[in-house]
């Protein structure tokens, strides 16, 4: 994890899940997901394709009575946070609010869902004696209320400027503070905070910087969540210790848990562990809509890879040995690894000359995020010398004199053009903006602009700072979404309502007009993309969650008397 504070494996006498028993609840194929536990611990309800689409399952604690509780009848029931949870009696299971889908109570028992909350109403949790709630809705800034149990005299209390996020709101345990997470989600750039529930200033709770979701208090003491460490590997089980006020592991193995949650005593905890599997396939661009049946996978050696970019006659992606990714080369059916993820980890893919002579890809240093430049075999790295904190993705010009990149510096959020031979950055546009892209025409920058809760708009600059305009495109914050034909006639950019949802589209430059160019059906989860150099095909990577749903019952000497 990045930051200050720190982070280690803790000792095992502090360690919650010492002693712990680990029971697996879910033995069917298929993913499995998000999971939440009834108040009680006699209750468990997860997200799963069990019957096709992505569902909400209930099924008891000891493994029997499972039951399809939505049986398709809000669609895809998945949510880019917490998708499910329980009320604050236990009585009835929630799930998530997106946009263009309300907020539902659905009875344990059975029966009709009934809307709950107001209609951008995202997530929600109840106090530990059941008399209030904390919700957010996914509207600009996260704005969060406290109401009463049933969602009456909701009050504001927190509401962030449009670009910053509040996320997983739960209650401490004697329900005298709201534990949120805060920051920038696209950017992994994430800690743990707390609030009273009347309000006023929040305070600050870890200095990690990190990709921190699902925060799980289990006594007045410990505050549990998943994370990716430092290099990128992950996520794990860690635990906040409010006493010390330091961070630390206490998953083991390589195990990789995505999302936590427990009792109203603390004592047994949900949680969703997979192995996880993300490759490279390739889908056609033709005059026609084509379909799942015409994807095809893009062979490579290694047994993991994502993020890829053409440059030259080479494609470079992501892959890893030891859990960190670095940036390999294949060209003429060979891979070269050229760099070493235990050098640095890549959180995001790099950035490719035209030419394919040269990469382009942050580390951090000293700090922040530096741009570092190297040949495309993997020698003569150096650093671009710039007081520009560097976030998300970066596109060289076609001239391979510039470097766009989003990022800030000492005026602010932004995007800058960074000289490759030296020099002293060129701001082009100010804002909360992420993954620039230059056309290869060189007349056009489209990015990514303000997130307003999943999802953002592209944007357009020109290479001289001028804004540009294009047709009102939104797609999901995750990912890098947009990518110009080698020609740089059109804009091929993917959108969908969730991250496993997703269709490539294709904007003609010159009449700003798009057409549908897939129409996919798998439950993948899809984040990244280039277009080959002949503009014949697409290439993405696929993540598919092989996963299941455990029981954690902790220790007594763990949990709370």
């Amino acid at each position: 994890m990045r930051g200050s504070s720190p982070i280690a494996p803790r000792a095992t006498d502090r360690n919650p899940l010492s002693g712990a028993q680990f029971t697996r609840l879910t033995n069917f194929e298929g993913a499995k997901s998000n999971p939440a536990i009834s108040p009680d611990g006699k209750f468990a309800a997860f997200l799963s394709d069990r019957s096709g689409a992505f569902d909400i399952w209930l099924i008891q604690a000891n493994g029997n009575s499972l039951a399809n509780l939505t049986q398709g009848r809000i669609g895809d029931a998945r949510a880019p946070l917490r998708a499910v949870g329980f009320s604050g009696d236990g009585s009835e299971v929630w799930s998530a609010g997106i946009e263009g889908r309300r907020l539902k109570l659905w009875p344990l028992m059975g029966g009709a869902p009934r809307n709950f909350l107001d209609e951008s109403a995202a997530e929600v949790a109840w106090s530990p004696d059941g008399t209030r709630l904390v919700y957010h809705t996914w509207q600009a800034g996260d704005p969060t209320f406290v109401a009463d149990h049933n969602g009456a005299n909701q009050r504001l209390i927190l509401q962030n400027e449009p670009g910053l996020h509040n996320h997983y709101q739960v209650w401490s345990k004697d329900g005298g503070s709201i534990y949120f997470v805060r920051g920038r989600p696209a950017t992994r750039e994430m800690d743990l905070w707390r609030i009273t529930p009347d309000g006023g200033e929040p305070e600050q709770l870890t200095h990690l910087n990190a990709d921190i979701a699902y925060a799980t208090p289990i006594n007045e003491r410990t505050i549990l969540f998943v994370a990716h460490d430092k290099d990128g590997a992950g996520p794990w089980l860690w635990a906040f210790d409010r006493e010390t006020q330091t961070s630390g592991r206490v998953s083991s193995g390589l195990e990789q848990y995505t999302a936590l949650a427990a009792t109203a005593d603390g004592r047994r905890l949900a949680a969703s562990v997979v192995n996880p599997r993300i490759n490279l396939w390739s889908v056609p661009i033709t005059s026609h809509v084509v379909e799942e049946q015409d994807v095809e996978a893009f062979q490579l050696p290694t047994a993991r890879s994502q993020a890829p970019r053409f440059g030259g006659g080479s494609l470079f992606y992501l892959s890893s040995r030891d859990g960190a990714d670095g940036l390999w080369s294949y060209r003429d059916g060979k891979a070269l690894e050229v760099w070493k993820g235990s050098d640095g980890a890549l959180e995001s893919p790099a950035a490719v000359s035209a030419d394919g002579r040269d990469v382009a890809f942050p580390l951090r240093r000293n700090g922040k995020q530096q741009m570092h430049v190297m040949t495309a075999d993997g020698t003569g790295l150096r650093p671009l010398p710039s007081d520009v904190d560097l976030r998300g993705t970066a596109s060289w010009s076609p001239d391979g004199k510039w470097i766009v990149v989003a990022g800030s510096d000492r005026s602010g959020l932004g995007l800058f053009k960074l000289p490759v031979d030296g020099g002293s950055p060129v701001r082009i546009a100010t804002g909360p903006f992420l993954d620039p892209v230059w056309s290869p025409r060189g007349d056009l920058i489209v990015y990514c602009g303000p997130q307003v809760f999943t999802l953002t708009p592209l944007l357009a600059v020109r290479p001289d700072g001028t804004p540009a305009t294009l047709p009102d495109i939104k797609v999901q914050r995750q990912g890098e979404r947009a990518r110009f034909l080698p020609d740089g006639t059109g804009l091929v950019y993917m959108v969908g309502n969730t991250m496993a949802e997703q269709d490539f589209w294709l904007l003609d430059l010159s009449t700003m007009r798009s057409r549908r160019l897939t129409r996919l059906s798998s439950s993948a989860v899809m984040r990244t993309f280039d277009v080959t150099r002949d503009g014949g095909r697409i290439v993405f990577d696929r993540l598919i969650e092989n996963s299941d749903i455990l029981l954690i019952d902790l220790a007594t000497s763990q949990a709370p008397p």
